[in-house]
């Protein structure tokens, strides 16, 4: 029996959604679209230039991904962080790590330093002019996601890819507040991210835990510093507008 053809329809508002998802989630790590701001389909649809359906199926993507937040009867708005926010994620995020690098100590292949190793050349050949915020998140980002990866678990690869955005955020606005930050911290991110490469690459798993609390501890010192959000200032200044 002949099998019925596919709907491309299906498959091009799939393609929308993965644009428009895009899109929202660039401009709220960039903190385009401010904390406690309220998000409306009909206006997002309008300025994108796409039905009410990609949009909502992107926000429920960015719901899962910690970055909206869906109330019934009150539509979406871009999620706030207070410090309990923040320290719970960073928990989170360090207990994650730690078993990432265990597993990666495991199974990392040669095809897998070799992504972490161009990770960390990519950052090396550039300019101090050129390591802005923007940049030196996605890069940071981009190498702790070649670290889950090469740890081979799949379920351990999803749960971090759930709060990879919130921490893209945290990290690209607590770089654009404080030049002190970044003198003080960029020279130390090669050598530091060169060790995390070097104990996967030794097999150190012994090494491992107490390398990678280090690591995510310096990571939430600098967050808590300058992203603690106020929601309700936030919604104050939005109702006004």
């Amino acid at each position: 029996m002949a099998q019925r053809p596919l709907s491309l329809g299906v498959a091009t508002r799939r393609v929308l959604a993965d644009e428009v998802t895009d899109d929202l989630r660039d401009a709220i790590v960039s903190h385009e679209l401010e904390p406690g701001r309220k998000l409306t389909e009909d206006e997002l649809a309008a300025q994108l230039g796409v039905s009410r359906g990609p949009v909502r199926e992107a926000l429920m993507r960015l719901e899962r991904e910690g970055l909206v937040v869906i109330e019934r009867h009150r539509g979406a708005t871009i999620a706030s962080w207070n410090r309990q926010d923040i320290e719970e994620i960073y928990s989170l995020r360090g207990a994650l790590e730690e078993l990432a690098l265990e597993w990666a100590c495991k199974n990392a292949t040669s095809a897998d330093i070799a992504e972490m190793e161009d990770i960390l050349k990519e950052y090396s050949a550039l300019t101090d002019k050129q390591r802005t915020p923007k940049t030196t998140s996605r890069i940071d980002l981009d190498f702790h996601s070649a670290l889950f990866r090469a740890a081979h678990h799949e379920r351990l690869n999803r749960s971090w890819e759930i709060l990879r955005s919130q921490i893209h955020t945290f990290l690209n606005y607590t770089w654009s507040q404080d030049d002190s930050i970044n003198k003080k911290f960029l020279p130390h991110w090669t050598p530091d991210h060169a060790k995390l490469l070097d104990i996967i690459k030794e097999k150190r798993v012994d090494e491992a835990r107490d390398v990678i609390h280090r690591h995510v501890a310096r990571g939430l010192e600098r967050v808590v510093t300058h992203f603690e959000e106020q929601p309700a200032k936030v919604k104050k200044q939005v109702t006004k507008a």
